[in-house]
């Protein structure tokens, strides 16, 4: 709990030794609105965020997750390209046009459980992204996460954690 009220950055050795002495978390138990908080280490993806906005994820299910929910046009939505997705179509029929946007609203994410670290704990799979987010429990109301991608390179982890809204 001390690493989320602490304002400096962070050294990735010491957030993975504290998230491995974290308990693990069911999927199921992810189900619900979180804000997103970001664990600074200077880690490239912090900028990212801060351009998109982010705030949180949403778990509709454990097969409909929203991960990158942002603050767009004075709403809060999901973040298209890191989740699910959804566009209106004008024209054809309604048949048509519900199909076409059934097709569209999906999510590019999915809970499961997996080992890491010597854990089974819930993960987000993506499907059109090379990652993985690993999820162990601070609390019920928090939950700690680290992002791990081809795409990071030698810039490593990304570290986070969520609060239950």
């Amino acid at each position: 709990m001390a690493l989320t009220t602490n304002p400096k950055i962070l050294s990735p050795s010491h957030i993975d030794s504290v998230f491995c002495d974290l308990k693990p978390i069911l999927p199921e138990k992810l189900i619900g609105e979180w804000d997103g908080f970001v664990l600074g280490t200077r880690h490239p993806f912090e900028t990212e965020l801060e351009k998109f906005n982010w705030f949180g994820h949403t778990f509709d299910s454990t097969k409909d997750v929203a991960p990158l929910f942002v603050f767009r046009n004075g709403r809060h939505v999901p973040y298209e390209d890191w989740g699910r997705a959804s566009v209106s179509f004008l024209g054809g029929s309604i048949q048509e046009n519900c199909m076409f946007e059934a097709w569209l609203m999906y999510s590019a994410t999915q809970l499961h459980e997996i080992k890491y670290q010597g854990t089974v704990s819930a993960a987000l799979i993506y499907d059109d992204h090379p990652v993985i987010v690993y999820y162990r429990a601070v609390r019920p109301d928090i939950v700690a996460g680290i992002m791990e991608s081809k795409k990071f390179g030698r810039s490593g982890k990304f570290y986070f954690y969520l609060k239950r809204k």
